[in-house]
């Protein structure tokens, strides 16, 4: 093209206008961003939450594994559920002894395996994995190698377990479960697996929340969790369905209660 073809691009009626928008298309445009975003959200943190499950299982099959591994080298025997406590009665199943931590370590490459997925963030923390008087806290129930079970009964709780103490005990006994847990001397409530998540209170939330004291996971929106019996077998049991067990040995209402 010459100049004379292209002067009409020039002229200032058949110019193309530079893009904007009004400040109420952006308000709009934003506003549907947002909806989009409201929308998709909550799927995605139900999808990660099912990844999570099935990673939880894994784990409890890791965690059985080592348990067996261990009890093969040493006469059939489950590693202790443990305490570095004086009193070896002082005991609960969230817990293990430096020394048995140390035992499975020799059959698992690290923690995390005895960590839930969803709490494993929150279980890694100095202060709170590195318990001073009574070990290591764990992201599970650990119900074997405990002794004196069953516990006997106390305020609050109507069923009783037995604790698995060799591999080759009752296939059926529990031996690994998801970390549904209340405490309320200790302030804890733990519901690994709700909808989209872990929901985790402690202090904080029972200041802000009186009723706290009284609520127990299913009451945080827990859907349930994985239970690992002695035989290696993993499977979903929903909330609904769990009982609510002692898991602290000569700890009364001021101990730990569990659920599986």
């Amino acid at each position: 093209m010459n100049p004379r073809q292209l002067s009409f691009l020039r002229h200032p009626h058949l110019r193309r206008p530079p893009l904007a928008f009004t400040l109420i298309e952006l308000l709009v445009v934003i506003a549907i961003i947002a909806i989009l975003a409201g929308m998709l959200l909550p799927g995605l943190a139900a999808a990660k939450e099912r990844a999570n499950r099935t990673a939880c299982v894994n784990n409890i099959r890791q965690f059985i594994l080592a348990t067996h591994l261990y009890a093969l080298d040493n006469q059939q025997e489950l590693p202790r559920g443990g305490t570095d406590k004086a009193d070896q009665k002082d005991t609960h199943t969230p817990v293990f002894s430096t020394q048995t931590q140390s035992n499975l370590l020799h059959y698992s490459p690290d923690l995390k395996s005895f960590d839930c997925p969803n709490l494993r963030r929150w279980m890694q923390r100095p202060a709170w994995r590195n318990h001073p008087d009574y070990g290591i806290a764990i992201g599970y129930h650990y119900l074997g190698g405990h002794a004196n079970t069953p516990w006997a009964l106390i305020e609050g709780v109507t069923n009783t377990w037995i604790s698995p103490q060799k591999a080759s005990d009752d296939p059926s006994l529990v031996l690994v479960a998801d970390l549904n847990v209340d405490s309320p001397a200790y302030q804890r409530i733990l519901a690994p697996h709700t909808a989209r998540g872990p929901f985790i209170a402690e202090e904080s939330y029972f200041d802000d929340h009186p009723a706290a004291f009284d609520q127990r996971p299913s009451d945080l929106g827990a859907k349930g969790g994985n239970v690992g019996l002695l035989d290696g077998s993993v499977s979903w049991k929903d909330i609904r369905q769990m009982r609510r067990y002692r898991g602290s040995q000569i700890w009364g209402a001021d101990g730990c209660y569990g659920y599986w």
